[in-house]
């Protein structure tokens, strides 16, 4: 008897120290299909079957390449979502999220093949203006794993979410760009009436093409700013703070007055 009790627990015994696994088919991207040049999230869902908390991190590649490392919290028969910023060249990709414990043991991998489709450039201005990819938040969550894990856990679905729109925010922005640019390169030119006869006066200027130049260049600078400030993290998300607690600060203010001064 005590020989199948010593048997059964040597059994049981992987299961508590490695419970954590991958749910089946469980490697998937924020959004399809990809195209070259987009910036895309790769989620894992990530499952803790044991009887305790499980801590390690999720190493997620591109064949031998790394893309990113996530440190990974589940609470005993919890589950998590952990996930990446990706931005893949075209062709075929064999996507592997490993799964590793505090000692850097492989606890189970997990692997998936994404095809990302070639971008089609409508000329060769848009081909060299291809945007840099959407920072990670990762680094901001590390901070707060930092000071308390629970509120780093608390707050992961939101980075998430908020990091898939940026990512989303981003490539329209970079197609606002490309178009911006090109309706910028065929604006006419001051100095030149199109249509006119080439012995016009050169000193004459088209107004038209003039205002049309200034308000694309206005334009072109701002979406140049904004998308700076959406795909730095370290930028946006102090910003967002910021402005966070500006109106918390103006509804506190707002009703601590009397109720006849409002």
């Amino acid at each position: 008897m005590k020989k199948f009790l010593a048997a059964g627990a040597l059994l049981l015994l992987p299961s508590l120290v490695f419970g954590a696994n991958f749910a089946k088919q469980s490697l998937f991207l924020s959004k399809s299909p990809v195209v070259e040049g987009d910036t895309v999230l790769i989620h894992a869902v990530v499952a803790n079957d044991a009887n305790t908390k499980f801590t390690g991190t999720v190493v997620f590649k591109d064949g031998n390449a790394k893309i990113g490392t996530i440190a990974a919290t589940i609470a005993a028969g919890g589950a998590n979502t952990e996930s990446v910023s990706w931005k893949p060249s075209a062709g075929s990709h064999s996507v592997t999220a490993e799964l590793t414990d505090t000692d850097g043991t492989v606890v189970e991998k997990e692997s998936a093949t994404f095809s990302v489709d070639k971008k089609q450039t409508a000329s060769a201005f848009s081909d060299n203006s291809s945007a840099a990819a959407v920072e990670s938040s990762q680094q901001i969550q590390n901070q707060i794993g930092s000071l308390s894990p629970a509120a780093q856990q608390a707050t992961k679905p939101a980075f998430t979410v908020i990091d898939g729109l940026r990512s989303s925010a981003a490539d329209i922005i970079d197609s606002q760009l490309a178009s911006t640019k090109q309706k910028l390169a065929n604006t006419p030119k001051t100095g030149v009436v199109e249509g006119a006869s080439t012995t016009q006066d050169p000193t004459i200027q088209n107004p038209w093409g003039t205002a049309l130049t200034v308000l694309y260049t206005i334009y072109l600078y701002l979406l140049t700013i904004l998308r700076f400030l959406i795909g730095n993290a370290g930028i946006f998300y102090p910003l967002i703070a910021l402005v966070f607690f500006y109106f918390l600060w103006r509804m506190y203010k707002r009703f601590r007055r009397p109720a006849w001064e409002r």
